[in-house]
């Protein structure tokens, strides 16, 4: 079993970078936590500039570090696991002020205890009183993981995890703006 962290492929210059300045109330971060999403505001809108960047990426990059994909991405995501809620957007291009539908934040709701620290490599320091771990590289437990296709980590809940099948599918699909980075699983 081989397990990956999902990130953000950044090597093309031209490709779009999102932002959005008005989240309606919801943190940056709300959307990390893995919790079900109610209330969710759909005028939610990011901007980019053609100018800046006018190659529009499947996994698209954005100033809140959200997960935000394509229908594309989206389909593919919908066809392996079920356990992710999506947040429809809006993306308007500055300059001809046109909206493109299309685009959701695929809010990952399995969020297991799955870290190894034992077979990890990191560091410990405290913030507030609170120990804080920072991990340069991760070690996943097999039999957590093993029926999930896309993971967030309990108490690290920002990097993203794919099995090998879903990486395979996103390489197959030429699915855009994904880079993958092999994890240990014990």
């Amino acid at each position: 079993m081989r397990f990956y962290k999902l990130l953000m492929d950044g090597s093309d210059d031209r490709d779009v970078v999102a932002y959005c300045t008005d989240t309606k109330g919801f943190e940056q971060y709300e959307l990390s936590e893995g919790k079900y999403i109610h209330n969710w505001d759909r005028e939610i809108t990011f901007y980019f500039d053609p100018k800046e960047g006018e190659r529009l990426t499947d996994y698209l990059a954005n100033n809140l570090g959200w997960f935000i994909v394509s229908e594309r991405f989206k389909a593919i995501l919908e066809e392996i696991d079920d356990g992710i809620q999506y947040l429809p957007i809006n993306l308007v291009s500055k300059g001809e002020n046109k909206i493109l539908k299309g685009f959701s934040i695929a809010n990952i709701l399995n969020v297991v205890d799955a870290l190894d620290l034992e077979n990890s490599d990191y560091i410990v320091f405290e913030l507030d009183g609170e120990s804080i771990y920072s991990v340069r590289k991760y070690a996943l437990r097999k039999e957590t993981i093993q029926s999930k296709h896309i993971i967030k980590l309990k108490g690290d809940e920002i990097p993203i995890f794919i099995s090998e099948e879903l990486k395979e599918l996103i390489e197959r699909n030429n699915i855009t703006g994904c880079d993958f980075l092999e994890v240990k699983v014990v």
